[in-house]
């Protein structure tokens, strides 16, 4: 754990996503830019982008098909928002911004859940190597917060899967192990 930098919020913020009362508002911030990706990322999405596209809205087939699905550059690429605000893999159901990855991944379509950026949110991950693990506190995540406390559920725990899936199981066991000596 020495060679990271971790802010000490994700072991005692609760967190636990509520969607039914933020409506997805991390795929739909105004003015936020898109979703950050790796740069291995990028042809990732583009071996799956047939599959996942099927699942969105043809407004943002189009934007996906004029403009392309990723702006910036080498080293800084993010996700197209459409209008300076959705994300253009973002979908509605029943009123809900959801992710086109996650659902054709949980329907089995794709093998790539979703961008780790988003899948490890609210945790943000910095710093050339990424090795600064920090916690990001978004007044859209407010209710995520109520119910973590509810469910007693921190921000660490919440994000299991992604730190995983980023990091592997022994720097998860290693994290957890330093956080419960602390």
């Amino acid at each position: 754990m020495e060679k990271f930098i971790i802010d000490d919020r994700i072991f005692s913020v609760k967190f636990s996503c509520d969607v039914s009362k933020c409506f997805g508002a991390c795929c739909t911030l105004k003015g936020a830019g898109g979703a950050p990706l790796l740069d291995e990322e990028v042809s990732k999405i583009k071996s799956v982008l047939k599959t996942v596209t099927k699942h969105l809205s043809e407004r943002h087939k189009d934007v996906i098909q004029v403009e392309g699905f990723l702006e910036g550059e080498k080293g800084d690429y993010s996700v197209k928002s459409v209008d300076d605000s959705e994300c253009v893999f973002a979908f509605y159901e029943d009123g809900i911004a959801r992710c086109a990855f996650q659902k054709a991944h949980a329907e089995n379509e794709i093998d790539f859940p979703k961008p780790i950026s988003c899948h490890l949110y609210p945790i943000r991950i910095q710093g050339k190597k990424r090795n600064i693990i920090r916690y990001e506190e978004m007044y859209e995540c407010q209710d995520a917060i109520v119910k973590g406390e509810k469910e007693d559920i921190t921000v660490f725990e919440f994000s299991k899967s992604p730190l995983i899936r980023e990091y592997g199981k022994e720097f998860y066991k290693g994290l957890k192990k330093t956080y419960m000596e602390d």
